[in-house]
């Protein structure tokens, strides 16, 4: 069975098939694909590094490493999990830190992070999810990293958010179907259907650090716990 390939290609997938979009295909593609072939459902997995695509006709599956091309690929689609708005809102970080995040300011340059009143040692966020988040100790250490970010290329590494470093991480995997308490109502206010969520413990009191809307499946029962949400 073809997917839609390059456009006027003639090549036409099923509508109604699940396809399972991946840049580096694991293990894990396959134990999804497995678990949904067992209930009937007709699956394919796609390596997007090697195919060119214009329409996905029918269910698609994002199991791509880069988060923004997850939201791309998820607008070709008729329905995908997670769909792109919520992908974009798990990657705007701004877009839940007043609701479930610690006490933050945002700065744009290293004079602004000066007049930053909260108390340290602080972790520098981009206000965009990228790979770029670190501890600083010192206004001179996180003066050095904002400058450094405004020389970026990259427009999404330009804007900071400053948070304080919490006394340790928890991370949640956690599903639509299953989740409760505060899990649940990130994903319901995001509007996504499975997530890794990261939460900062102050003292003793939990708030989200970091959510990662395409997370990486580490374990066989994740996997079976994403192909439960068709």
């Amino acid at each position: 069975m073809g997917l839609c390939g390059v456009y006027g290609s003639g090549a036409r997938g099923e509508s109604g098939a699940i396809y399972l979009l991946t840049d580096s295909p694991t293990v894990s593609e396959r134990y999804i694909a497995d678990a949904l072939t067992s209930r009937g459902f007709n699956t394919v997995i796609v390596n997007i590094s090697e195919t060119p695509l214009h329409r996905i006709p029918g269910v698609a599956f994002l199991r791509i490493k880069n988060p923004y091309a997850a939201v791309v690929y998820g607008s070709l689609a008729e329905h995908s999990i997670n769909p792109p708005s919520g992908i974009i809102a798990a990657l705007n970080r701004l877009s839940w830190l007043p609701k479930f995040g610690p006490p933050y300011a945002v700065v744009l340059s290293d004079f602004s992070v000066e007049k930053v009143e909260i108390e340290r040692p602080w972790v520098l966020l981009t206000a965009w999810k990228l790979a770029l988040d670190g501890s600083v100790t010192s206004v001179e250490g996180a003066k050095s990293v904002i400058e450094h970010r405004m020389y970026m290329r990259n427009p999404l590494a330009k804007v900071s958010v400053v948070i304080p470093k919490p006394h340790r991480l928890v991370s949640i995997f956690a599903t639509i179907k299953h989740a409760s308490g505060l899990a649940e109502d990130i994903l319901s206010h995001l509007g996504l259907f499975y997530a890794k969520i990261t939460l900062g413990d102050y003292g003793g009191k939990l708030y989200v650090v970091d959510i990662d809307p395409v997370p990486p499946l580490e374990t066989k029962e994740e996997a079976a716990l994403v192909a439960e949400l068709i």
